[in-house]
This record gives C-alpha cells, sequence and structure tokens, in this order.
C-alpha cells in the first residue's frame, strides 16, 4: 500500500449502468422527471417494506426532511437536541426559525442525554431532535417517555441508521417521526435524497402537502411549503442501487470486524459502543482516542494517517455549540456539554465502504495503532 492508492473514509455505492438505465428508461420515455412520478412511488414502496414502516416520503434530500418534519410536526420557539452532530441537524432548525436548546449526551453512546433533555424542558419547549449517531439510536425508551409525560413530539435524525433495529423493532418506528439522509455517502443512497418516516396517516399527509409548496389541488394552496420533492432520476438511481445493498453491508461488516480485532488489544483506543439491543450495519466506526499530556492523540493519528494515504474524518468536530454562525442566532448562550465536548476532542471514524479489502482493512488498523503507540 503506498500514498498513491489512497483510502477515503467514505465511497458510494453505485447501480451498474444496465441496472440504472432500467429503472430510469421509463421516465425518460414518459418525460416525467419529477412530481411523484411512478418510479418515486416505487421506491417508497420498496422502503416501506425493507424498514417496515407504514409510509415513507421521499425529499429533495435530508436537511429538506428535517426543516418539513419539524414544520409538519409543528414545532415552535425552542426544540431541545445535541450539539454532537452533523451541521444540518441544527442547519435545518435555524432554518425553519425555530431556537435549538443544546444539551448534552450520554457518555457511552454519544446521543441525546435523557436526563439532560429533562432538565431542559420549559414552557417554550416545542418537540425534541434527536439524532441517532453512528448507527447507534438515541435511548428511545427513556426520551419517548419524557415525550409523553410532557406532550411533546419527538423527531429523529436517522441518517446514520436506515433500516437498523432495535429490541426487535425498526429504529424509524420510534418517534413521531424519524428523517433520512440518502445522500451519496450513506449506506443506502439516490445521489442525493431522503425521507421523512412516520407511522401518522396525518403527518404524512402534512408531510405531502408542505414539500410541494403547500399546494393541494390546481386551484388551491393551503399552506405555506416548499420544493422538497425528489425527482424520478434521482429515485431510479436509488431503485438501481438497492441491489448493490446488501453487498455492501456485508464487506462494511467484514471491515468493523477486523478493525475490532486488530484495535480492540490497545488500552488507548476506545471503540465506541453500540446500545446493547441494536442489529443493522454501521454507518461509521468511530474509535476514541485521549488527549494525553496536553496531546491530542486524535489529531496525531488523523494527521499520521493522511500521510500514508488513509483518509480517516474527526466526526463530529467542531462541536456545534463552538460555532458563532450557529450560537448567534439562539437564545441559549451558555452551555453545560462536558460528554459531548470531550467526544468533540476524541472521536475519529475510520474509512468504512464496501471498496475496502480485507488485506486495507488490516492495514488502516496496524498503522492507525503504530502512528498511535510511535
Amino acid at each position: 500500500m503506498s500514498k498513491n492508492t489512497p483510502i477515503y473514509v467514505a465511497r458510494p455505492i453505485v447501480p451498474t449502468l444496465d441496472d440504472f438505465l432500467f429503472y430510469l428508461k421509463p421516465a425518460l420515455e414518459a418525460r416525467r422527471l419529477s412530481n411523484g412520478g411512478p418510479i418515486s412511488a416505487n421506491l417508497e414502496l420498496r422502503l416501506s417494506e425493507l424498514l417496515r414502516t407504514r409510509y415513507v416520503n421521499l425529499m429533495s434530500n435530508g436537511t429538506v426532511a428535517i426543516e418539513i418534519a419539524a414544520k409538519a410536526l409543528n414545532f415552535q420557539k425552542k426544540v431541545i437536541t445535541t450539539p454532537f452532530t452533523f451541521a444540518a441537524s441544527i442547519g435545518a432548525l435555524l432554518w425553519v426559525g425555530l431556537d435549538p436548546v443544546l444539551v448534552d449526551v450520554e457518555e457511552d453512546y454519544l446521543t441525546l442525554s435523557p436526563d439532560a433533555v429533562e432538565g431542559a424542558i420549559d414552557d417554550d419547549v416545542s418537540g425534541i431532535l434527536g439524532v441517532h449517531v453512528y448507527g447507534c439510536p438515541c435511548d428511545v425508551d427513556a426520551l419517548g417517555l419524557i415525550s409523553r409525560n410532557h406532550n411533546l413530539p419527538i423527531l429523529y435524525d436517522g441518517a446514520h441508521v436506515f433500516d437498523s433495529t432495535y429490541n426487535g423493532r425498526p429504529i424509524v418506528s420510534y418517534g413521531d417521526a424519524t428523517t433520512m439522509s440518502f445522500h451519496a455517502t450513506k449506506q443506502f443512497n439516490t445521489g442525493e435524497g431522503g425521507a421523512i418516516v412516520t407511522s401518522s396517516a396525518a403527518t404524512n399527509t402534512k408531510i405531502s402537502l408542505l414539500k410541494n409548496f403547500g399546494i393541494e389541488s390546481e386551484d388551491l394552496i393551503s399552506d405555506v411549503g416548499i420544493n422538497g420533492k425528489i425527482s424520478e432520476i434521482n429515485a431510479a438511481f436509488g431503485l438501481a442501487n438497492l441491489n448493490a445493498l446488501f453487498d455492501e453491508r456485508a464487506r462494511r461488516s467484514s471491515v468493523s470486524q477486523i478493525y475490532t480485532d486488530i484495535l480492540s488489544g490497545d488500552n488507548k483506543i476506545r471503540i465506541v459502543p453500540q446500545r446493547p439491543g441494536t442489529l443493522g450495519s454501521r454507518s461509521y466506526f468511530p474509535i476514541r482516542l485521549p488527549v494525553e499530556n496536553g496531546t491530542s492523540l486524535r489529531d496525531k493519528v488523523y494527521l499520521g494517517l493522511r500521510e500514508l494515504g488513509v483518509y480517516t474524518r474527526k466526526y463530529f468536530y467542531p462541536l456545534l455549540s463552538d460555532i458563532p454562525a450557529y450560537t448567534g442566532k439562539m437564545s441559549q448562550t451558555k452551555f453545560h456539554l462536558p460528554n459531548a465536548e470531550r467526544a468533540a476532542k476524541e472521536v475519529l471514524t475510520l474509512p468504512l465502504h464496501g471498496g475496502i479489502t480485507d488485506a486495507e482493512a488490516s492495514y488502516i488498523a496496524e498503522s492507525l495503532k503504530a502512528v498511535l503507540n510511535a
């Protein structure tokens, strides 16, 4: 292995050209490229079967999905959420005029802390946005109880979980709705796209209205909406990609096992655990490396592996509570986030995709240990 053959943290799965054209051809022949055509309807049906949920409402991307879901669930004023997430989660809330209340995460699983959520609830809080991180679900049982006790709708950002299950149930079946991202780097992708998953017919109807400008019929606009529709081209790409999904996940599982076998023996390396009861392919392989004598071992490994052509990611860094462009738009000015702040300095996600061979996975893990202990 050499610097001339870099290994990146992610690689999109793509369909064969024949598979893609098979699903795309009807759209080209009919010249129907958007506005809820038969290809996107077919993908919604296939995904609802795969995810074991009643409604899958396709979106143009995962960020728009959060914006529309927040509107459909009638989020107003404050929404409790996590700072340990990708920029889109909080950015979407701010974009639709909401006020994110940032609370800490659990030390082990790095998902929204139920105790912190409970402590942040006041009369202005209208909802909760939990984020399932790296494929690990939030404590959906505890958060669900809080949601019911305080009559607060709960939305989950499920960009990292797809069809994983928790205690035998699809993770997307928890809460009032779950948003998904089908961006190119996700384990299932439509090139660019997303979805909102819900079991509520009323919520799904509202979502469909909001993603199509609020247009109820040719002569009636009954709400203020936006254009959140997926194209038939992206839907065809997604349908074709379903054929490649399971081989992709089998490779990811093999790579993850190699990482686990090699890295588990080093006491400086802490593999971020999966919540017990969770089944499904991890979207990422996160580890934690401590700050030692004032030196960030995470940053040392990140830079050292880049020199060897291995591109990891400090995911999530910087913490969103440290970004003035975000915090300047929030009413909250002080944060107590010890777990999230520590995680942002320690977490490194390793390359995880179907293009990594067993030999490359071993090389990455052994190189990581060598750089760490140099």
